[in-house]
């Protein structure tokens, strides 16, 4: 179903309307979201401008968390978190192994999507959860190790 956009003037090409649920760009006039099937018209009524003021996902303007968060990239959310709190000893190595295995899941789906965001979140997450990985590791190797030596063994 097509409709003209609203507030648009006589003759003037409309910019195409971003769906607000998922941020996918949408030919001007449509009612529905052929991506994710959000009601378009519904979305905005009560703004200014109607579509017009919407020429922007949220996401490119600025606005709203998904420009800081990667909400659509649970994966690289999740491989963050996990390598900032692999800092913790007793958890360190099975916390990296997952940071860095869901890291690496979150670049794969960033490369395939880029919309949705998260390449930094899944880097950090692969460098903080194999860094402390690796130190814990080589500890719990020499605490295991050092006795032996030390009883010249």
């Amino acid at each position: 179903m097509s409709i003209p956009p609203p507030n648009t003037p006589a003759g003037a090409p409309a910019p195409a309307p971003f769906c607000a649920r998922c941020g996918a760009p949408n030919d001007a006039g449509l009612a529905q979201c052929p991506h994710c099937g959000q009601n378009l018209l519904a979305a905005w009524p009560s703004q200014p401008g109607g579509y017009a003021s919407q020429a922007y996902p949220p996401s490119a303007t600025g606005g709203g968390l998904g420009a800081l968060i990667p909400t659509k990239n649970p994966s690289a959310l999740t491989a963050y978190y996990l390598g900032i709190f692999s800092i913790i000893p007793c958890l360190a190595i099975p916390m990296g192994i997952a940071a860095v295995v869901l890291g690496l899941r979150g670049l794969k789906r960033f490369q395939e999507h880029p919309e949705v965001r998260g390449k930094a979140h899944a880097w950090v997450g692969i460098i903080a959860g194999g860094f402390f990985a690796l130190i814990n590791i080589g500890a719990l190797v020499f605490a295991v190790v050092a006795p032996y030596f030390r009883s010249g063994g």
